[in-house]
Parts: C-alpha cells; sequence; structure tokens
C-alpha cells in the first residue's frame, strides 16, 4: 500500500513538475476556446501589455496561470475539460506570458 502511494506521489510531481512543449494544434485549439468563452467578457481584444502586466502579480507560473484559467472557467460554468483548460493555458502563454 505504501508502495503504491509512493508510487502515485512520484507519477503526480513528475507529470506536474515536467515542463510540456506546447504543439501548434494545442495553441490553436486554445486560441478558439479563449475566443469563443473568454474575450467578450475580457473585452478583448487585449492587447499584449494588458497580459504582461499580470506577470509577477497573480501571474507567476505556468501553475498559477493554470489556475487562474480554471477558476474563471468554474466561475463562469464554461463546461470544459482538463485538456481544454491546458489548451488555453498554452495559448495565453504562448501568445502573451512566455512563462516556463
Amino acid at each position: 500500500m505504501k508502495r503504491v502511494a509512493m508510487m502515485s506521489l512520484i507519477t503526480v510531481a513528475f507529470v506536474f513538475g515536467t515542463p510540456v512543449q506546447a504543439s501548434p494544434e494545442m495553441v490553436a485549439k486554445g486560441d478558439k476556446l479563449h475566443a469563443e468563452k473568454c474575450a467578450a467578457c475580457h473585452k478583448a481584444p487585449h492587447d499584449a501589455k494588458f497580459y504582461e502586466s499580470r506577470v509577477g502579480k497573480k501571474i507567476q507560473s505556468k501553475a498559477s496561470l493554470t489556475t487562474m484559467v480554471s477558476s474563471c472557467a468554474n466561475h463562469f460554468n464554461i463546461d470544459w475539460f482538463d485538456d481544454d483548460v491546458a489548451a488555453v493555458t498554452e495559448y495565453l502563454n504562448t501568445k502573451y506570458y512566455k512563462l516556463k
């Protein structure tokens, strides 16, 4: 039992601690989802200056960006799966934040 728990922790640490290169398809999907579900509320199009002003404040890492995207989706009852949240996160990061 302890071995299974330890392996689970190692797996989680590996998955969340390993940077993933965003594929062009994932970024394109995130762009589309952002345009459909986020842009209206954020009075988009936001320019790069808007997003860059948030780096180092609430958005300090890709993990905090993912949390922000997920929180926004939950708050507005947007029916996204984890891969949708990941796609929007990758889109925002690739286009604006450039976090590692």
